[in-house]
């Protein structure tokens, strides 16, 4: 019994590490709009929102000192490391990293709706360079809530 018990814990935990969540916020004043994110890694999780059919894709809950630091992704897919490099912008209050402003237009889609996993390194010049790993199970699935499909 205790070894069940262990087992459906450790699925449930490995379960969490491989969804989105998946929302629609309506906080009352804005007309309602979709977001799905990570499970939290390293206390930073992958964001995709869906303002006025503009999808956003972003990293949240990490500070960082730079305006515009440089984001190295590389995303597996069917076992092949696929890389992409972009510039990215960080919120006012930097703790969010905007690598996407308009990511169904972006050539990282394909790679995002197929990858099994995605690491993220942000390339910060002042403070440091970190580095994310990400789960991306269910990632299509995700697309597809935010895209209304």
């Amino acid at each position: 019994m205790k070894n069940l018990l262990m087992s459906v814990g450790v699925m449930l935990c490995l379960n969490a590490n491989a969804q989105w969540t998946k929302k629609t916020v309506d906080n009352g004043f804005d007309d309602p709009y979709r977001i799905c994110y990570t499970a939290i890694n390293n206390l930073g999780y992958l964001k995709l929102e869906n303002v006025d059919g503009q999808i956003y894709f972003y990293l949240n809950g990490k500070y960082c000192c730079d305006e515009n630091p440089t984001i190295n992704l590389a995303f597996i897919v069917n076992g092949v490391t696929v890389k992409y490099h972009c510039t990215a912008r960080v919120s006012k209050d930097k703790g969010t990293i905007w690598i996407l402003d308009d990511f169904l237009n972006s050539t990282v889609v394909e790679s995002f709706k197929n990858c099994s996993s995605l690491n993220v390194r942000v390339v910060d010049t002042v403070c440091s360079n970190e580095l994310y790993y990400f789960n991306m199970s269910g990632s299509t699935a995700a697309l597809n809530f935010i895209t209304n499909k």
